[in-house]
């Protein structure tokens, strides 16, 4: 980028034409992504959601909001796995938090994939038959070597790998007078994340299921039918009760 000091607007420019991209580059990894978690949820599977360090933001933007899907739970999203996501062995610790079950979907955020918690995360989704979806940058992924003891990268071991197009470093500008400034991996992340639900709320209601979104509870009616919606998933959601 410039050598010159960027502006907010150069900012907001760059931000969204990363974003913007994915719409071709990133085409049918969204479309394969969001078939699977149709049918997890045409299955009354549940959306499982891991990231560590600011990736456990994306997590957390997704599960119960409104206008997302109320079967879905971001794991662990305690601060404590940020101190943690260097250490190879504590993925299974994580993955006993929650009740990930064959064919449903686990999504697991890490803009680098490189540090072994994500790797390890997303191995033992594997090995409990869910379809495993990667969400990060592939030139940061690529730029660096992974820490995991296999020596493999997460987008090496999903399933599925959704590409944030975010550049290495995660810093949208070098300026000349200052260290790269302007990340924007947990956006892009969060903007694609999202994109792919909208996508399979399409692929749910172009095969005749009704997609469980969670609406609004500060608009009326929002909790009557946050209630309903919800009263499928209590056995396996139980926090649904209170939110």
């Amino acid at each position: 980028m410039t050598a010159e000091a960027p502006r907010a607007a150069d900012y907001l420019t760059r931000l969204a034409e990363v974003i913007s991209s994915r719409q071709t580059q990133c085409a049918k990894q969204i479309q394969a992504a969001a078939r699977a978690i149709g049918e997890c949820v045409a299955a009354d599977g549940i959306i499982h959601l891991f990231g560590s360090g600011h990736s456990r933001l994306v997590a957390i933007d997704t599960a119960v909001r409104a206008a997302t899907m109320t079967n879905s739970e971001a794991i662990c999203p305690d601060e404590w796995v940020c101190e943690v996501e260097r250490v190879e062995g504590i993925g299974e610790i994580v993955l006993k938090r929650s009740d990930i079950r064959a064919g449903e979907v686990l999504v697991v955020i890490s803009n680098s994939g490189l540090n072994p918690l994500p790797i390890d995360v997303a191995l033992g989704g594997k090995a409990r038959g869910a379809t495993v979806i990667g969400l990060g940058s592939a030139a940061h992924s690529l730029a660096g070597e992974s820490t995991h003891s296999s020596g493999q990268r997460l987008m090496e071991v999903v399933d599925i790998f959704l590409d944030t197009g975010v550049p290495a470093g995660d810093a949208l500008f070098h300026p000349a007078d200052t260290p790269p400034v302007g990340p924007a991996s947990t956006v892009a992340a969060s903007a694609l994340m999202h994109a792919t639900l909208v996508e399979a709320t399409r692929w749910l209601v172009e095969h005749g299921h009704q997609p469980p979104i969670r609406r609004s509870r500060n608009l009326p009616g929002g909790d009557e039918h946050n209630a309903a919606v919800a009263a499928r998933y209590l056995d396996r959601l139980p926090e649904l009760r209170w939110m």
